[in-house]
């Protein structure tokens, strides 16, 4: 969606967005977690269209998007070494001929054979010697709909950065619009190993001030021995429980991983969420979260191995709104998913603690502030430490999403579902809210959830629990309902 203010002066440029040339610590991290096949960090999100996008529309859109988002045409330059954070340069051989797809869905058109093929090629793997995504409209599903399935690495952007990006890329209106800004295309870039090397040793000279500061602020809190040494022994607790060295153990029913990506879909009225959240005196995150493990909780006893906890991540923005909008501005939480607790609402109560005790760990911005040091590992030392994620039995995000109708090349999108990458980790959880409903993206290991369908329906069974609490005030409770 273009900017008015650049309509009405005329000017044409990008979008402020994913502009910064280099990675971050953390987006480097993630990039260099492809090392293990276990770990790789490919983000989805597939949209559901009200009928066949125009092809052609669809081309020109995506050029044009490219020209406004360049981060689309840009590959990862790193260093021979593989250290050191690397740099974004425009792929001088790029061919959107090789990033948009075209393909038309076999089977018995569902659903269930859509999400069959997304995860297919969810699990392919990103070519790094290109910009790493790829795009595919899926044709042929029931009633003249089509789908369209964006793949892309973590390192590109976390998930409000995407909500930012295509809230900006997606058009309001059906109809074409020829006065939407025009920018350039960007020229290509050539950087030699040696200019990415000269650029990461300039770049540690330049926080050697910062580094001294941190010191000097350090020695001279030790004026106060009592408070220095109490803020260092809070810390000194804090970093094994964000690190995940103290979470509880995981659940023995989900203690297989393997390579297989499963995807489920849901949705809810976001209306319904909140009434239950305004029910339970808490956020739709801490409802959402308790829906989540309560449909773990009735699976554990279907399955007849009950647990009384599970090891949960969750991501904390540490966003700032002077932070570009691209990258990933992310902080890690962890909490010991109350599995055991049957009522709901204390369920809730214990996930809105927990959270709220998550949030304000002081050290939780550790993989940030660490990450300058981190980056320089090499991946394969670098996932020594992916114990961290792959304990986890549920990561679980929720983004704010769209909250107006878009449309792509004369397409409505009617849904919005994510996808998150599987680091070692059971499950992954995202959800959306795409124009008042909530959209449920589940991304299981196959290993650890061994039946999918019986999974499915404890689910919808668990957010029935927390949404039922809406009841206590008058409101008819809402349904999470299965896409199939």
């Amino acid at each position: 969606m273009a900017d008015e203010a650049d309509l009405t002066e005329g000017v044409d440029r990008p979008l402020d967005w994913a502009s910064d040339p280099h990675m971050s610590s953390v987006d480097t991290i993630m990039w260099r977690g492809d090392t293990d096949r276990r770990m790789r960090g490919t983000i989805c999100m597939l949209e559901i269209y009200d009928c066949d996008p125009d092809w052609d529309r669809l081309v020109a859109a995506h050029e044009w998007a490219s020209r406004m988002a360049p981060r689309f045409r840009q590959r990862v330059v790193d260093s021979p070494f593989g250290t050191g954070t690397p740099s974004w340069a425009v792929d001088p051989d790029f061919d959107l001929h090789y990033h948009l797809r075209r393909i038309r869905l076999g089977g018995d058109g569902s659903i269930r054979a859509l999400l069959t093929t997304c995860e297919q090629l969810a699990m392919t793997a990103l070519d790094a010697a290109r910009p790493p995504w790829e795009g595919y409209l899926i044709e042929g599903l029931p009633d003249g709909k089509a789908a369209y399935f964006l793949k892309a690495h973590h390192a590109l952007t976390d998930g409000l950065g995407a909500i930012i990006g295509l809230a900006q890329l997606h058009s309001p209106t059906r109809d074409h619009n020829p006065k939407k800004p025009q920018p350039p295309s960007p020229d290509p870039v050539n950087i030699t190993p040696l200019d990415l090397i000269q650029r990461q040793i300039a770049e540690e000279v330049r926080r050697i001030p910062h580094r001294l500061d941190t010191a000097f602020r350090g020695v001279r809190a030790l004026t106060n021995p009592r408070q220095a040494l109490s803020t260092a022994l809070r810390y000194g607790r804090s970093v094994p429980r964000v690190a995940g060295l103290v979470s509880p153990p995981g659940s023995p029913l989900l203690a297989h991983r393997s390579l297989s990506w499963r995807f489920s879909a849901f949705e809810v009225p976001f209306a319904d969420l909140k009434a239950a959240a305004t029910a339970a005196r808490s956020s739709v995150n801490d409802v959402y979260l308790a829906g989540l493990i309560g449909g773990f909780r009735l699976y554990h006893e279907k399955m007849g191995s009950p647990v009384e906890s599970i090891p949960v991540a969750i991501p904390i923005s540490v966003r700032r709104p002077e932070d570009p909008a691209g990258g990933n501005r992310i902080a890690v939480g962890r909490l010991a998913g109350p599995v055991g607790i049957a009522d709901p609402f204390e369920r809730v109560l214990t996930i809105r603690e927990q959270v709220r005790q998550a949030r304000h760990e002081p050290a939780v911005d550790i993989f940030n502030t660490l990450g300058s040091v981190m980056a320089w590992m090499p991946g394969t030392v670098l996932m020594r430490f992916s114990g961290t994620t792959s304990q986890n039995d549920l990561q679980a995000s929720n983004v704010p999403g769209i909250p107006w109708e878009t449309y792509v090349a004369g397409a409505k999108v009617e849904r919005m579902f994510p996808f998150g990458p599987l680091p070692g980790c059971a499950m992954m959880a995202t959800m959306i809210t795409h124009n008042g409903t909530a959209c449920l993206g589940i991304n299981s290991d196959g290993a650890a959830i061994t039946d999918q369908e019986l999974f499915a329906e404890c689910l919808v069974a668990g957010f029935g629990e927390v949404l039922a609490l809406a009841a206590d005030d008058d409101v008819t409770p809402g349904e999470l309902k299965r896409v199939v």
